[in-house]
């Protein structure tokens, strides 16, 4: 497999066919019609079903996605197309609130001997699967409301990034590790009495990007927070604008998709709030088990550097695409079988190498000593060019930064290279090979 060629064979039928007939008469590239599809099922799919690694380890198929691409790359359409299917029962949704909330404001506008007399009617709840216009507590409340997730759809991540810190004071991007970790949150906010409890937040994230400002929208205190490592890129090798054509889709190619979208979400939803549990064929995972020892070597010899953090993540990446394509394939499966495996590690292949593209254009692009914490930067310019351990504790402590967490930083192999055991250099401004 070329792992610069998003692996398109690994789809099942229905969605293979979609993505090749887009291409050819819509020019939708491929990479990013597929990361699409894959988005959307990890919408569709949400908390009805999870993976069981092992005992205590469980995962749900939750994605962070980027399509990445020049102006005219023709990155929004996909996401329109693939997503109309949720977007449709999403409209569902909010026509059937919108006239059961109208009964609810009437009902709270009797007096008290006309609502003893009536039946009672609680305040109904809006679920939606996706968003693309909303404050962080919007958002809160529609995680905790839907039980199933959300989606953030976003045509331009950069506005998406920028805004995620304009309504607090501090950092939310943990927020959003917890919510890819499906970590249970407690939300408190001044004027409620009580806490807004989110048990098992499924969050999935997609949108576009384009490469020039990659540097900008991840930025060093971004990937110190271990946001950047836990997307997925879709970053073709070239994206052409093309001239239009007259070829037309087979209207039963796309219908066969959204009849999987809404058939799926619908049956699943009549289940209410069960969760399925996915185990493995012993082919399955004996696979898995050998690509897991792979994928630890790479990270261990990587290890200090933000491409092992980035390659670790993939531990993860592999479940979920697994879980993903296992669903897509037959979604009344009780195990995960040994053709999902093998998709997830084509798929993977394909993403990592995508992730390393994207470094080496943030490092190529961005000033690295400007984007360190002031901090940091006055002690990397005070510092001699060669140093011992010893003399970086020291010079630090007159930056207030702490023993541990300027040994971490040594262990950054964008700034320093270790000549030996407790001996350093700095690197600054030196090519970094990947």
């Amino acid at each position: 497999l070329n792992k610069n060629i998003f692996p398109v064979n690994v789809l099942p039928v229905i969605f293979k066919d979609l993505v090749r007939g887009l291409n050819e008469t819509l020019n939708y590239p491929i990479d990013y019609t597929g990361t699409a599809i894959l988005t959307a099922l990890a919408t569709a799919i949400g908390t009805k079903v999870k993976a069981k690694v092992k005992d205590n380890w469980y995962e749900y198929g939750s994605l962070y996605t980027c399509i990445l691409g020049n102006a005219g790359a023709n990155k929004s359409h996909p996401l329109a197309t693939i997503f109309d299917p949720i977007k449709k029962i999403d409209k569902q949704s909010h026509d059937e609130y919108t006239l059961k909330y109208k009964v609810y404001v009437d009902y709270q506008k009797l007096t008290s001997r006309e609502r003893d007399l009536a039946t009672p009617i609680r305040e109904p709840v809006l679920k939606k699967m996706v968003l693309t216009n909303f404050t962080p507590e919007v958002l809160n409340k529609r995680l905790n409301d839907n039980h199933r997730g959300c989606t953030v759809l976003s045509d331009e991540l950069a506005s998406f990034f920028e805004g995620m810190n304009n309504y607090s004071k501090g950092d939310s991007s943990s927020t959003y590790l917890s919510f890819w970790s499906n970590q249970s949150t407690i939300i408190d906010r001044v004027g409620k009495h009580v806490p807004l409890f989110i048990e098992k937040p499924y969050l999935s994230i997609i949108g576009g990007l384009q490469p020039r400002l990659l540097s900008k929208v991840f930025k060093p205190k971004m990937m110190d927070s271990g946001l950047l490592q836990r997307f997925l890129f879709a970053y073709p090798q070239r994206v052409y604008k093309k001239p239009i054509n007259d070829k037309v889709l087979d209207h039963k190619i796309l219908k066969k998709y959204s009849d999987f979208i809404s058939s799926y979400i619908n049956i699943t939803n009549s289940e209410g709030n069960q969760t399925r549990t996915l185990t493995w064929t012993d082919e399955a995972k004996n696979y898995f088990y050998n690509w897991h020892s792979k994928n630890c070597e790479l990270v261990n010899a990587y290890s200090g550097n933000i491409k092992g953090e980035v390659i670790s993540k993939f531990d993860i990446h592999f479940i979920r695409l697994s879980l993903i394509l296992q669903i897509m394939e037959d979604p009344n499966s009780t195990e995960i079988v040994i053709k999902a495996v093998k998709g997830a590690n084509a798929l993977c292949k394909y993403y990592l190498n995508c992730s390393l593209k994207i470094l080496k254009k943030i490092h190529n692009t961005v000033d690295h000593l400007n984007q360190l914490p002031e901090d940091k930067k006055r002690f990397y310019k005070t510092l001699k060019n060669k140093f011992i351990t010893a003399e970086a504790i020291k010079l630090g402590a007159k930056f207030d930064l702490k023993e541990r967490r300027l040994k971490d930083f040594l262990k950054d192999q964008y700034y320093f290279m270790k000549i030996k055991h407790g001996h350093y250099e700095k690197k600054y401004n030196t090519k970094i090979n990947y």
